[in-house]
């Protein structure tokens, strides 16, 4: 069987929580290929360990930042938009065959999908309608709506909205998905220290946080992505291409992090406390932060608040370690599968 996996290249989330999937299934014998950004295919690539066809594109417009910051720049993504939605029909035409497609969340797939009598589920915790009718007109908002109701199965992750489950409409709800966590490589990051260790990372969809924040005073060690500009002779920054931020997660004592999908669930998955940075003009990170606060699993703090680090450690030791929510997954590999198996239309 083959199933066509369209990931979407903002970020690197959107790959992460599908490559585990994407490994089950190769190794219950199915072809696979994944069709996603260029390096995001490198990536995939080596986590498949070269068993999947790779189809490099620019598969989604995504949200556009302020540089050095983590806000939206509402201009520059409505221009991004326009100039993705112009290409649609030649990436529709370019879309292998399948006997599945499996879409997180580049809307256009769906629409090749149904053009080509593929089954296609969309595998998300969010749309990009939520995320883009802040800043972009209702033309362009309409022409996400025709193709994420092209869908014809839908996959909800834990933590997925309401106002994404009213989009998408019935589905299933399908827990958290991430990277395998290597338990002797954890140990190996722990045995390097002999203070609680705190991981940060903002993500790959962004330039980072630039203003230096100085943490040498604190009795933590600090394990950060290359986007955090963190001072002290306590402070380990990762490089670029670190391949296991997963592990470094499930090591720690404490995170903060961007309130994406992904790295939420790992973090979850491991049971780590942690704090999410909020960007209140990114809604799937404001309802994120609004549950795992309900949840007792994290706090919600602004960019702003990491001036002032003792009190978000503070803040942080107030939480306590909670049972590690399980990993979906190979449930999601056998899920799609089934749906695999069904006739095309």
């Amino acid at each position: 069987m083959d199933i066509a996996f369209f990931i979407s290249d903002h970020g690197y989330g959107h790959l992460t929580r599908n490559l585990e999937i994407a490994r089950e299934l190769l190794n219950r014998g199915h072809r696979v290929s994944v069709i996603t950004g260029k390096q995001h295919g490198a990536v995939a690539a080596a986590y498949l360990e070269g068993r999947a066809a790779i189809m490099a594109c620019h598969t989604d417009a995504g949200l556009i930042l302020k540089p050095g910051t983590l806000e939206v720049d509402a201009a520059a993504t409505e221009r991004a938009v326009r100039s993705h939605l112009a290409e649609w029909d030649s990436l529709i035409a370019g879309s292998p065959d399948a006997d599945l497609y499996a879409v997180d969340i580049a809307p256009w797939a769906l629409l090749a999908a149904k053009r080509k009598g593929i089954p296609s589920c969309i595998l998300t915790n969010f749309t990009w309608i939520e995320q883009y009718e802040a800043f972009l007109p209702e033309e362009l908002l309409e022409e996400y709506r025709k193709a994420f109701r092209s869908r014809d199965y839908a996959f909800y992750y834990d933590l997925a909205s309401e106002p994404c489950r009213m989009v998408l409409g019935e589905g299933s709800d399908i827990g958290f998905a991430a990277r395998a966590i290597n338990r002797a490589r954890v140990k190996e990051i722990r045995s390097r220290h002999s203070r609680p260790l705190v991981f940060i990372s903002v993500g790959m969809s962004n330039d980072g946080i630039q203003e230096a924040i100085d943490v040498g005073d604190l009795p933590y060690d600090f394990v950060t992505t290359f986007s955090v500009n963190l001072r002290g002779n306590n402070v380990t920054a990762l490089p670029s291409d670190v391949p296991n931020t997963q592990d470094y997660v499930a090591a720690a004592d404490y995170c903060i992090a961007k309130a994406g999908w992904s790295t939420v669930s790992e973090i979850m998955l491991a049971g780590v406390p942690f704090a999410a940075l909020n960007r209140p003009d990114v809604a799937e990170d404001t309802m994120t932060i609004r549950e795992i606060e309900r949840r007792g699993c994290g706090i919600g703090i602004d960019v702003r608040d990491l001036r002032n680090m003792g009190g978000v450690m503070e803040r942080l030791r107030r939480l306590k370690r909670y049972e590690p929510y399980p990993n979906s997954s190979h449930a999601i590999a056998a899920m799609l599968e089934s749906l695999g198996q069904k006739k095309r239309w």
